[in-house]
């Protein structure tokens, strides 16, 4: 069933039909799991001055609803979820997630499923300096593209206790691929507190 959607949905796209989920209007929120979420709530509170506006459970369902909704294991527990704010921007949720089946490996950038979350901050020195000072192991950087699309992007890759990649981004004036037309990426410097 899956390899039909994806099939039509590749023939869709093709045919130049429009396919776009009805009503979109941007990124809610991104969902992490950790391995203690008493510990990654302080980190993003402490580091990134994130705050926890929500919090949820344990949960669990007593037969394979959890498979069925949400693709995990029917005997998966979510010990406790958080939702929290970090400026202005998507919403980070966490997730203390136990599981009969659980991969404990922290996938790297370059795995499949790899992933980091990226926040802005105005001065990307003073940001990295920060970290450096209070003990958060960054990567070498920050490093700044000065070609192609991404010219005058400065960038930061940081970890956190666990072990996920996180990055801090800066484009204070703005980025090479605007000069290729009107259409902007969505600018934190531009939103609403």
């Amino acid at each position: 069933m899956r390899a039909r959607i994806a099939g039509v949905l590749l023939l869709a796209f093709a045919a130049g039909t429009k396919a776009e989920v009805p009503g979109l209007r941007g990124v809610d929120h991104v969902g992490l799991t950790v391995p203690n979420l008493a510990e990654a709530e302080a980190f993003f509170a402490r580091v990134l001055g994130c705050k926890t506006l929500a919090r949820n459970g344990p949960l669990s369902a007593p037969d394979d609803w959890l498979t069925r909704h949400v693709g995990v294991h029917a005997r998966a527990q979510i010990r406790e979820m958080v939702f929290m704010r970090c400026g202005n921007g998507a919403n980070l949720e966490l997730f203390e997630w136990s599981a009969p089946d659980q991969d404990r490996r922290q996938p790297r950038n370059s795995d499949f499923a790899g992933h980091h979350t990226a926040f802005y901050v105005d001065d990307i020195q003073a940001a990295a300096a920060w970290l450096r000072s209070n003990g958060v192991e960054t990567y070498d950087g920050p490093f700044t593209t000065r070609d192609g699309d991404y010219a005058r992007q400065w960038v930061l890759y940081l970890r956190t206790p666990w072990g996920a990649h996180l990055e801090l981004v800066s484009y204070p004036d703005g980025m090479g691929y605007e000069r290729n037309g009107p259409e902007r990426l969505w600018d934190p410097r531009a939103a609403k507190p």
